[in-house]
């Protein structure tokens, strides 16, 4: 009896064994999933960055007060901290104080932005309503901005300082030699006549003073350079004239 009780145990045990199927790896399956036959799945949204506001940043009590061109083409700023009335200033690419870094300048637009442990602001001189923090997303682009913006600085200076080591031209005159001689006679000639100019320091030629003594505009004068005046009583009548 107890020999058929073990031996019913036993090929219970292996019909239950033979029964129970094997279990097939996950990979199997994986070209089903990648064929997608409940669709595609829902995108999960991104959660928004939060962007503090300037009030609770590094820069809460900070005030943009100036922008500075230096000697050699690099920007400074000036930073007033109103809550002590502290000033301090700050070279784009020098090194930082208060642990605050100028990473970018906009000169034209009266910006600039600082940094300070991973947080980077940007106040504006002209409107404190401007200033904004910039999302951590966008330093790096900023900063990316900052750098072309700093070879168009270093670009401009660079064309200044060939400005300056241009030679001057000096301008050819109009006229030289007997040119300018008879320019300058013409020109005193008509002086005269006007007679609203005073006349230049040239000495007209014998001819073009007998000339302007001939049509009355100089009197004549005698053989030692005095104006001459006649000798018959009539000296009256002729200043007169």
């Amino acid at each position: 009896m107890k020999r058929w009780m073990v031996a019913g145990c036993i090929l219970a045990g292996t019909v239950a064994w033979a029964a129970t199927p094997a279990v097939r790896p996950f990979g199997d399956y994986q070209i089903i999933l990648d064929r997608q036959p409940f669709g595609t799945p829902p995108e999960t949204p991104a959660e928004p960055e939060r962007v503090i506001p300037v009030g609770e940043s590094f820069a809460a009590s900070l005030q943009l007060s100036g922008i500075y061109e230096l000697e050699d083409g690099n920007l400074r700023v000036a930073i007033t901290d109103k809550k002590d009335n502290s000033y301090f200033t700050l070279v784009l690419g020098g090194e930082p104080e208060r642990g605050i870094e100028l990473l970018d300048v906009d000169y034209d637009g009266e910006k600039a932005v600082l940094q300070k442990d991973g947080q980077a602001v940007e106040l504006s001189m002209s409107d404190a309503a401007g200033s904004e923090v910039i999302p951590a997303s966008e330093i790096q682009e900023r900063k990316k901005q900052a750098e072309e913006r700093r070879l168009s600085y270093a670009e401009r200076r660079r064309l200044r300082m060939l400005e300056r080591q241009k030679p001057v031209e000096v301008p050819k005159p109009i006229y030289t030699g007997e040119a300018l001689e008879k320019h300058l006679q013409e020109y005193q000639m008509e002086i005269l006549r006007g007679g609203s100019l005073p006349p230049l320091p040239v000495q007209l030629s014998p001819e073009n003073d007998a000339k302007l003594v001939e049509e009355g505009v100089l009197p004549p004068v005698d053989e030692e350079g005095y104006e001459w005046v006649p000798d018959d009583g009539t000296a009256e009548e002729y200043y007169e004239e």
